[in-house]
């Protein structure tokens, strides 16, 4: 961002610390420990252009709330955010039509979506204990965030209440129906939807975490399976079957032994400890791979049985531990999968979304960036041994002393070239060539402040030739920007087009490059 917006960082934060109840490093937990920027002093802001290569073409703002994930199904776009979800018509991406705006809070809400049958379902993360499982899309009907308490292992906690996975029928877009809640353990930070046609069910492979020990229950609160107790060491799998998904069932799925550790939770307290646990999940279908980010490792995980992947001792999966013998992880965040499943970028998201990380890429003159990249390595089977780094990427711009770090992003369908757009909250929004693995560059970005806010972007995906990124933190006033809709320049001047989707969970890729459909 440009240095006239460092004059309002400082209320920025206090809005966000009033709006989400703590601190701005919502996305791990209230309790992550590297807030501290642990780099060199930061370097002057960028002063060059808000833009390049990428125009803005539409907007649909959303305040006073943190605004999260994308989904999206034919001409609709479902826009998470702590307070519920939106539904907006995207048939003219220039001019984004809300047609629901359903209250329902449950931090985070990231979504995804799938058709069964006739029904269109939507199903939410909660990962804030909740006073109750239902909402009627009103602020009167909604559940709220259950009291804090005393802990009497020292500090405060929330009292036990509903957390994980909340299904909501959006077949009348206007009119979304909350069908019903399904309680998971440690609740549902994410989730990466597995559809099994061949047995017309789904699966929610759930990642949750110990991270937030003011945000989740203690032994004496909970039922067995519903403790949040460190290390933790699995994900929840919850499978949903098509003709009826009323008719869910949960079962947890351990993660293996020499899942790398992480340190994490309030010393004495039930969240206390070394955690061995994931942040999220994406799958690459065609060759039933699934790579998990499990904040301490990377592992990829084979899939062949989607009920069933190879997570735990004595099955085949790879773990990458290091970026290198001389650098470590941070936080494994996502990750990102080129859709000819050859290649594979993981996200760092160092901070938690909570510190300065972006002071220009370290490969670069005068960049010192030292944490929070994004890394690039070969795909491997599971059980290969881990594959070698490639590269690394950080945006080139440096952001001085805001919020900035690699977080949410995708490939982009492009024949022939490898291309991706991430967002890096108020670091705005990047487009990244990696055609050239060895070398990532930044070809087109939005990193904008005007009447609508600042960019402040959550998660920025590609869907059917447009852009379309979601301004995370917000609070009362014009803090944040919503739903953006970009376009994006080819090196000739031309619109960047790609091949259309139906439909789009972005964690979920079920073609590949060159397959058709």
């Amino acid at each position: 961002m440009r240095s006239a917006r460092l004059a309002v960082f400082a209320s920025v934060v206090a809005i966000l610390l009033a709006a989400t109840g703590g601190g701005v490093n919502a996305d791990p937990g209230d309790d992550y420990g590297h807030g501290d920027h642990s780099g060199p002093p930061e370097l002057p802001p960028f002063q060059g252009p808000a833009s390049h290569n990428m125009t803005l073409v539409g907007n649909s703002d959303k305040e006073a709330t943190v605004n999260t994930d994308l989904a999206f199904w034919g001409d609709l776009a479902f826009a998470g955010n702590y307070n519920g979800f939106r539904i907006l018509d995207i048939s003219d991406p220039a001019h984004p039509e809300t047609l629901s705006d359903y209250y329902c809070r449950g931090p985070q809400n990231d979504v995804s979506v799938y058709r069964a049958g006739s029904r269109l379902l939507l199903f939410q993360s909660i990962d804030r204990a909740q006073t109750q499982e239902s909402c009627d899309g009103t602020v009167e009907g909604s559940s709220r965030d259950t009291p804090i308490i005393a802990d009497p292992a020292g500090g405060n906690r929330a009292t036990f209440g509903f957390e994980g996975i909340r299904i909501f029928d959006v077949t009348d877009p206007r009119h979304p129906v909350f069908l019903d809640g399904v309680p998971t353990a440690c609740g549902s930070h994410t989730h990466t939807l597995v559809p099994e046609l061949s047995k017309q069910r789904l699966h929610l492979y759930i990642s949750s975490y110990p991270l937030g020990s003011g945000v989740t229950p203690s032994t004496s609160d909970a039922p067995a399976e519903l403790r949040c107790e460190s290390p933790h060491q699995k994900i929840s799998i919850v499978t949903v079957p098509l003709g009826n998904p009323l008719a869910w069932s949960v079962k947890p799925q351990p993660l293996s032994d020499d899942t790398a550790t992480y340190p994490a939770g309030r010393p004495g307290s039930p969240t206390s400890g070394l955690v061995k646990a994931c942040h999220d999940i994406n799958v690459f279908l065609p060759r039933n791979i699934a790579v998990g980010s499990c904040i301490g490792d990377v592992q990829i995980w084979d899939i062949s049985d989607p009920a069933n992947p190879t997570t735990g001792n004595g099955q085949p999966h790879t773990h990458i531990y290091a970026p290198s013998e001389t650098d470590k992880f941070e936080f494994i965040h996502g990750a990102v999968i080129t859709w000819d499943g050859d290649y594979v970028a993981v996200v760092d998201e160092t901070g938690g979304g909570g510190s300065p990380e972006c002071d220009g890429s370290a490969e670069e003159a005068g960049g010192q960036s030292e944490n929070g990249f994004y890394y690039f390595y070969p795909m491997v089977r599971p059980g290969e041994p881990a594959p070698s780094l490639v590269s690394r990427y950080m945006i080139p711009r440096p952001q001085g002393n805001q919020i900035c770090v690699s977080h949410n992003g995708m490939t982009i369908p492009v024949k022939d070239r490898y291309v991706m757009s991430a967002g890096y909250y108020f670091g705005g929004n990047t487009i990244v060539d990696f055609t050239d693995v060895s070398h990532p560059t930044e070809v087109g970005y939005s990193d904008l402040n005007d009447e609508i806010g600042m960019a402040n972007s959550w998660s920025t995906y590609w869907y059917n030739d447009f852009v379309y990124a979601h301004g995370g933190f917000g609070g009362p006033g014009t803090v944040n920007r919503g739903l953006d809709v970009f376009t994006v320049t080819n090196p000739d001047g031309t619109q960047l087009r790609t091949r259309s989707f139906h439909h789009l969970n972005p964690q979920t890729q079920e073609v590949s490059q060159f397959t058709g459909g």
